[in-house]
């Protein structure tokens, strides 16, 4: 495992910035699962590749303009790597401004993506991944 999974988490981070589906394409796995805890879908997963473009269509109808930043790519020397990230948007309705630290723990089958599972709490994405804060 190891600097490539870290290098794909920032590339996954840099796709979604640019709000480049192809790109998520790329890099996650056609049977992978987002558990999202900034747009709650039935459940809050989104599966498969049609889940991003479900998970994008929720999240644009939420906020008219959002900008991730990684603090932090922690590789856990197994099939797991934990992002530490800073979130924020403006609510498009409301104009609202959300400012969010969280953390999320993505697993890797390969070269692909398989899971994400984001996280509130950055400490519980550690904690999830087997790492302490």
């Amino acid at each position: 495992m190891s600097q490539e999974n870290v290098e794909l988490v920032r590339r996954v981070f840099e796709a979604v910035n640019r709000h480049d589906i192809g790109a998520l394409d790329a890099l996650l796995s056609e049977d992978m699962e987002f558990h999202s805890v900034l747009v709650a879908s039935e459940g809050g997963v989104f599966r498969g590749r049609q889940g991003i473009r479900d998970y994008f269509a929720e999240f644009d109808a939420a906020f008219a303009e959002f900008q991730t930043e990684i603090e932090e790519v922690i590789d856990t020397g197994q099939d797991r790597v934990v992002a530490l990230v800073k979130f924020t948007a403006r609510g498009k309705g409301s104009g609202v401004t959300l400012d969010q630290h969280f953390g999320m723990v993505l697993t890797f089958r390969g070269e692909e993506i398989t899971r994400m599972d984001s996280n509130f709490n950055p400490a519980d994405a550690l904690a999830a991944a087997g790492l302490q804060e």
